[in-house]
């Protein structure tokens, strides 16, 4: 009992579920990806017209690497996975590190991997409004995601961390 109120008085749920909510919205962004890789016709939801188009984002030499990494070691090389992949992953060490015995340690690497994630969102949505001319609302999802679990990692970091 006493877990579960420890749990819910925490920002721990908070950054757990939008962790969940994270991978959910990555696994429609894959499914979006292959579906459109093995049909070309195939128009997933989130395709409202030519500038808000998530598989035109998605499917984008940006959706893999970040755009960089097929620069760097090639388009076929094993490095150069999907945005979405990457994604998910890093939901679920999210997830996985909440979890953790070490909750010192923990706090630093949920705060500085979520703004690395942070700062690959901007990256991003610099691609997606600029270079794409584009409006994904899966994408934008994602920033939002990634942009609240740095608010609760950094709440998390100063607790754990009290200044001098």
């Amino acid at each position: 009992m006493m877990c579960v109120a420890w749990l819910l008085m925490s920002n721990m749920a908070d950054r757990v579920l939008l962790s969940v909510l994270g991978v959910g919205v990555s696994l429609y962004a894959l499914r979006v990806e292959v579906r459109r890789e093995n049909d070309p016709q195939y128009r997933a939801v989130c395709d409202f017209s030519d500038r808000f188009s998530c598989s035109k984002a998605l499917c984008s030499p940006y959706g893999k690497g970040f755009g960089i990494v097929r620069l760097l070691v090639g388009k076929d090389h094993f490095l150069n996975q999907r945005n979405c992949t990457v994604g998910i992953l890093f939901y679920l060490s999210q997830i996985v590190l909440a979890f953790l015995p070490n909750q010192v340690l923990c706090s630093y690497i949920l705060y500085y991997t979520s703004v690395i994630a942070g700062l690959g969102c901007v990256y991003l949505a610099f691609i997606l409004f600029f270079v794409l001319r584009d409006i994904c609302i899966v994408c934008i999802g994602t920033y939002v995601i990634n942009a609240v679990l740095i608010y609760l990692n950094y709440n998390l970091y100063l607790s754990k961390h009290p200044g001098p």
